[in-house]
């Protein structure tokens, strides 16, 4: 078998962090960066489409890729 460096590859989307940082969903995200917020937690968007400070609710920006800052 050969090795596939795609099956090392996850994706995170911000939906996937929520249980483990539940106090995003209380931020209202027109007032606060959600990319700030996230780095604080060692995360960056990645996601290409991100608009800061667009939309209020957490629930607007569950598809947006992140990954861990190392």
């Amino acid at each position: 078998m050969a090795f596939n460096p795609d099956d090392f590859f996850i994706t995170t989307k911000v939906k996937d962090i929520l249980e483990k940082f539940p106090h995003l969903k209380e931020n209202d995200y027109t007032k606060v960066s959600l990319e700030d917020e996230l780095t604080k937690l060692n995360f960056e968007i990645i996601s290409r489409d991100y608009d800061n400070l667009a939309y209020k609710n957490i629930e607007d920006y569950y598809e947006l890729e992140i990954d861990s800052i190392i």
